[in-house]
């Protein structure tokens, strides 16, 4: 149900000691079902069921049926990629509902790399497939705020504990939000009905803030300038603005407004 990832651009930097310790201590003290997957070779814990090692030696398909296999079996799945920066890592750390990134030293990174996350979301067809392939038609669950998401600061194994806390406070709220799926999937259903040029009245009578419901129209509007399907822009849209903050997704869009206009310069 929920997969966390672990990540350091410096090589030998204690990602996989880390993301070890903290699998093990959400195993100790919680009564969740707890998965690992490692990007390499594990020399002090064997492969089962629930321990999958060498993970880069499988083909991207059997790493996306692996994942999605994991990910239905147990409730929180860790993900070890360590320095391992290839396309088949970054094909994977787009669909993490956490990902943290090792290192203090390593935060301008760790925004940076989110950010090229962020885009593959919007504009990689193969990532957006990729996540499609895991979640079906539910996508729309996924968090999309960067600061949720990304960890810059310079944990060590002593602070286990604090880690497993926040996965495990993480995990209860992604719990809650998996339990609203039938709701926000009634609620899509409608929204889809909308004729496009009706989109805000339509909003608007479901209940949405005036403000988000006009944004919301606004943001749709952008993404198909942009080249995007209409009903994709729906769909990739609809979370933020059913789980984020006014302000928030206003930022977003300027930050997306900003993006293009140095693509165009």
């Amino acid at each position: 149900m929920y997969l966390v990832g672990f990540y350091s651009p410096k090589a030998k930097s204690g990602v996989t000691e880390l993301s070890v310790s903290v699998y093990h201590w959400l195993k100790t003290h919680t009564n969740l079902s707890v998965a690992f997957i490692s990007y390499g070779s594990l020399q002090k814990e064997d492969t089962t069921n629930e321990l999958i090692q060498e993970f880069s030696k499988l083909t991207l398909t059997e790493q996306k049926r692996k994942v999605k296999q994991m990910k239905k079996a147990h409730d929180i799945t860790i993900y070890d990629a360590s320095s391992q920066l290839s396309e088949g890592v970054l094909k994977l750390l787009p669909i993490v509902d956490r990902l943290f990134v090792v290192g203090e030293e390593h935060k301008e990174f760790a925004y940076k790399l989110q950010q090229i996350i962020q885009f593959d979301k919007i504009f990689d067809r193969n990532v957006k497939s990729f996540i499609s392939h895991l979640r079906g038609n539910k996508t729309f669950i996924l968090h999309e705020n960067k600061d949720d998401r990304v960890i810059g600061f310079n944990y060590t194994k002593q602070e286990t504990p604090d880690i497993g806390q926040m996965i495990y406070t993480d995990y209860v709220t992604h719990y809650l939000n998996e339990t609203l799926i039938d709701k926000n999937e009634i609620v899509f259903r409608r929204i889809k009905k909308f004729p496009k040029e009706e989109l805000f009245q339509g909003l608007y009578q479901l209940g949405i803030d005036f403000e988000k419901a006009m944004l919301y129209e606004r943001y749709v509007k952008l993404r198909e300038l942009m080249g995007q399907d209409y009903e994709d822009a729906l769909a990739e849209l609809f979370p933020l603005f059913m789980n984020t903050p006014f302000q928030q997704i206003l930022d977003k869009l300027q930050d997306e407004l900003y993006m293009i206009s140095k693509l165009n310069f």
